[in-house]
């Protein structure tokens, strides 16, 4: 066996770490993927010329490490990915490790069981298409739906746009939407802090949602995508109630 700890990574390394992850992602039927930014550390388990296990990990902005492991099917429950962990932790001191997990995949949350990691958080991917929309989305907000309006600028061609959302020419709220395609990913959706809890977040929402399934030149986009917190339970109910559906789900476990 060689552990190889680097953070520059060769070109055959990579086509091993893709081959890897490809690997595990066909057997436990998910969709993460290594972290492969600068500033990332690797640890390569290697028997010969075979990568049989990899973590990678980054320092993010909380202070913790965020951690992703993957280790051959065939290969599993021999030691490799403790092996990998205790070499990480030699460098961390006390930092947290922070692993996310699509909690599918057995194999991954019975190993974090077994070392006692906390479950901290979940995020949830949530979808809704258009003619989703159309059929089960929000009822329009009579209430506000004659004065709300939203503008949406876009300061670079390939950049996200800022949505704005106003009343009588004062700001409700506001999000984000980043186009792709016949698609969006939506995200920093909020409303005022003084009108939160009045039906302003439900009317922007729909409005937005409006804007972009019905009006004319719409009709190219397909679907909106979004990310949010478990422990947001407003915000849950609120994509919900507009049609939106979970497709994935990530726990973040504490080690």
């Amino acid at each position: 066996m060689i552990m190889i700890r680097t953070k520059t990574p060769s070109k055959t390394q990579i086509s091993d770490l893709h081959r890897l992850q490809e690997a595990c992602r066909k057997h436990d039927h998910i969709s993460l993927t290594f972290p492969m930014d600068e500033g990332c550390i690797f640890y390569l388990l290697y028997d010969e010329d075979s990568l049989l296990s990899a973590l990678s990990t980054f320092f993010n902005e909380n202070g913790d490490y965020e951690c992703c492991a993957y280790t051959l099917p065939s290969n599993r429950q021999q030691g490799y990915f403790m092996m990998l962990l205790e070499e990480l932790m030699k460098e961390t001191d006390d930092s947290d490790l922070v692993f996310p997990v699509e909690e599918t995949c057995e194999d991954t949350v019975q190993t974090l069981n077994a070392l006692e990691a906390s479950l901290w958080y979940q995020e949830h991917m949530m979808e809704l298409s258009s003619s989703a929309f159309l059929k089960t989305g929000l009822v329009k907000n009579n209430l506000f739906s004659a004065s709300l309006t939203f503008s949406m600028v876009t300061d670079d061609k390939e950049g996200p746009s800022l949505c704005t959302f106003l009343t009588k020419d004062s700001p409700v709220g506001s999000c984000y939407l980043d186009f792709r395609g016949q698609s969006a990913y939506l995200y920093g959706f909020e409303i005022a802090e003084s009108l939160r809890n009045q039906g302003f977040g439900n009317a922007c929402l729909y409005l937005l949602l409006e804007t972009c399934f019905t009006r004319p030149g719409s009709e190219k986009l397909k679907k909106i995508s979004l990310q949010v917190s478990g422990q947001n339970l407003p915000a849950m109910a609120l994509y919900r109630k507009a049609g939106f559906q979970i497709t994935e789900s990530l726990s973040y476990y504490i080690y």
